[in-house]
């Protein structure tokens, strides 16, 4: 097939991880020669319609001669890249990059020309509504005489330059709210960087960081620059809203961070030794468009979602301990009845923490004299408890029921020095005495006292159910209706936050997820109060009870391929029907009824 005149083409693959969700085949664009790219809608909302080509040509033609008005000069007027759209599309939007790029002409099926000039962002942008069946011609044009090379894009939404070209810092514009030097310490509280700052959720945020960032924000500036002068051991920022927020952070050597639900709604991302020097703050929201405010914090430690500080030097209730067991061996730490009269989220945990405890000092203060590789402590009582622990950098750990309905909590690397320990109840008011446990290690449950459960568990058995492939080219997110079995073998004390009754003799699904997924999410909705435990390739043990209402979610980032076994259950052991699910994005939180 000849190339037009004086110009060629050249199909590109689709932009960053996203797959082309259109037919792009070569037919004549005429009876001489040529070719064009046919675009048709998307079947898949997660896959949008996007096509990319790289296009060469010398600038001859005067873009004023297509459009009055329009700047420089285009490839020949032969040479134009045709596009032929097969089906009605919602919105068709054209957008191009490249060095010395002027201008850009689009020709739409019914004779009429429009002309894009290239903005402040170097990008040359158009978008049509309501797009008829037809064929569509570019041209792109640069000073007279010049040779371009550029970037072509056709998509069902615009492109933005940070997707195209990266985020490039020495470009952004003052801080919307300002740039900060951080102050904050522990002892002194959270350092406020913004307070009812305003959103802009204008641009997808997901190209900052490929493997996950969600939300839409504005990237002409930063929200926020955060300056450290000296290297932190860990650096905390946190944004608050009633709209559900996003937060992006680059730090000095090009690391971004990147979180959606933290604390409730709210985002934080942690730095563990943060480097010294200037953190771009991008906050954003996880929904596109609309007004909101936020403010935006910054803290020593992990996040701090509350004006709380802690007292350090508040005599702890049961008085002090130091570790001393061997590795592997169980300490007793002490005993005491259990208070519950504050709300845990109140203190500055940096993430949600529930039910009661007292939160004028702590219950146990214990000592660490060399840092470890693994601390647990864990806490044991005939009360439904909840432990949180405060490290000594700051960092603070919660759980509600890693064994029965009794808490635990796990410090890896552990560092020397004191650990501050909070007990409390699930229940406000709740009544009763607790034992405190320490290990240099993993938790000696067997050995701290009576605690019921514990029934074999058989992931590799043939599930009830069957088995569900999973991967990145799935197009649709599976969803199985079934009945959760009526059991008495608990899940309590079989791994992390496991609780009810589950089958433990087969799993009722077992997913066999492929490479290459950015996370995996696994979720449930029943009548009853369900329970989820999956247990993965490698034999890790992840639950989970009330994720979303009583509907459970288990999410897994960056998941090894293999099979994940999942064992559903209800938290009475009742059993019912459920909708088990499994995505990379948002679970769908409603019930399947067919069955």
């Amino acid at each position: 097939m000849p190339c037009a005149s004086r110009s060629s083409l050249l199909i590109s693959t689709a932009l960053t991880a996203l797959s082309l969700s259109l037919g792009a085949s070569a037919a004549l664009a005429d009876e001489q020669a040529g070719f064009a790219v046919e675009l048709s809608p998307s079947t898949d909302y997660y896959t949008p319609l996007r096509v990319g080509l790289r296009v060469f040509g010398q600038a001859v033609e005067p873009a004023a001669s297509f459009v009055r008005g329009c700047q420089g000069h285009l490839v020949a007027e032969g040479a134009a890249a045709v596009f032929e759209v097969t089906d009605r599309l919602e919105t068709l939007a054209f957008t191009a990059t490249g060095e010395g790029l002027v201008s850009m002409v689009l020709g739409t099926p019914d004779g009429l020309y429009r002309c894009a000039l290239v903005g402040s962002d170097a990008l040359a942008s158009t978008q049509l509504a309501g797009v008829q069946p037809g064929r569509y011609l570019v041209w792109l044009g640069g000073e007279e005489g010049s040779r371009i090379s550029a970037r072509l894009i056709a998509s069902d939404q615009p492109v933005s330059a940070l997707e195209l070209n990266g985020l490039d810092v020495a470009s952004l514009g003052e801080p919307r709210a300002g740039q900060h030097v951080f102050t904050a310490t522990l002892e002194g509280g959270r350092q406020e960087l913004a307070r009812g700052a305003t959103l802009h959720p204008d641009s997808p945020m997901s190209p900052l960081n490929t493997e996950y960032c969600p939300g839409y924000g504005r990237f002409d500036a930063a929200d926020a620059v955060l300056t450290l002068d000296a290297e932190e051991r860990m650096l905390s920022i946190a944004a608050q809203s009633d709209r559900d927020l996003t937060i992006a952070v680059r730090s000095p050597d090009g690391t971004v961070l990147c979180n959606d639900d933290s604390f409730g709604l709210n985002p934080a991302v942690t730095f563990n030794n943060a480097p010294a020097g200037d953190y771009q703050i991008f906050v954003g929201a996880f929904s596109q468009g609309g007004a909101a405010s936020y403010d935006l914090f910054a803290s020593q430690g992990g996040p701090a979602f509350s004006e709380a500080t802690f007292d350090l030097s508040a005599a702890p209730r049961l008085g002090h301990a130091v570790m001393s067991a061997p590795g592997g061996e169980g300490q007793h730490l002490g005993n005491g009845p259990v208070v519950a009269i504050d709300p845990l989220e109140s203190l500055p945990t940096g993430s949600y923490c529930p039910g009661y405890s007292g939160i004028d000092a702590a219950d146990m203060v214990v000592t660490l004299d060399e840092s470890q590789p693994l601390l647990s402590l864990y806490a044991m009582s005939q009360t439904d408890l909840v432990l949180a622990a405060r490290g000594p950098d700051g960092l603070w750990l919660c759980n509600d029921d890693s064994y029965g309905l009794n808490p635990g909590v796990e410090f890896h690397d552990a560092m020397a020095g004191d650990y501050h320990v909070f007990v409390g109840a699930y229940s406000q008011g709740a009544s009763g005495t607790f034992d405190l446990y320490g290990a240099l290690g993993q938790a000696q449950w067997d050995g701290a006292g009576p605690v019921t459960g514990g029934a074999s568990l058989d992931p590799a058995a043939e599930p009830a159910v069957g088995v569900v492939s999973f991967g990145p080219e799935t197009r649709v997110d599976p969803r199985v209706i079934f009945d959760v079995q009526a059991s008495n073998d608990e899940a309590f004390g079989m791994g992390d936050g496991c609780s009810g009754y589950i089958v433990p003799s087969r799993p009722d699904v077992v997913i066999s997820a492929e490479a290459e997924l950015p996370q995996l999410m696994v979720y449930m909705v029943s009548e009853a109060d369900g329970t989820l435990m999956v247990v993965a390739p490698d034999g890790q043990i992840h639950c989970n009870d009330d994720f979303e209402g009583l509907n459970p979610g288990v999410m897994i980032p960056n998941p090894q391929a293999g099979d994940y076994a999942v064992f559903a259950g209800t938290y009475g052991g009742n059993g019912g029907v459920a909708t088990l699910g499994v995505t990379i994005a948002s679970p769908l939180w409603v019930m399947d009824r067919e069955h």
